[in-house]
């Protein structure tokens, strides 16, 4: 492990709680770019599903940790259908470094909202 780093590299325990987390923001991803492309809102989402608002909001933030079942159904629900592959943790498009900048976006509604855009950062591994 090299002590020099922020992140403990090379800590297995670490390197698996990543592993989750990174799961956890893909999933949202996934929701946000579906309802995105649905053109649904998120409360015509949450009616869809029978859930709160709140709960649409929690799963696009990635605070819920939800299940491949609810996943696919929420998916499903956008008109869009979840593929799950795998990546082998060399791959170079996982293990490039992610970095997070705010992008201003117009609704339909013509109010701004802020959301957040990943963005791979080149120089950093």
């Amino acid at each position: 492990m090299d002590n020099d780093a922020v992140f403990p590299v090379g800590d297995a325990e670490y390197d698996a709680v990543y592993a989750q987390e990174a799961a956890m923001v893909d999933a949202s991803e996934l929701i946000a770019r579906a309802l995105d492309a649905s053109g649904k809102s998120q409360a015509e989402l949450a009616r869809s599903l029978g859930v709160s608002r709140s709960e649409i909001n929690a799963r696009l933030k990635g605070e819920r940790n939800i299940t491949v079942r609810t996943l696919a159904e929420t998916l499903h629900a956008l008109g869009a259908r979840l593929e799950l592959t795998t990546a082998d943790e060399t791959d170079s498009t996982r293990a490039r470094a992610r970095v997070w900048r705010p992008r201003r976006r117009v609704h339909s509604t013509e109010s701004r909202t802020r959301d957040w855009v990943r963005a791979e950062d080149r120089h950093a591994r």
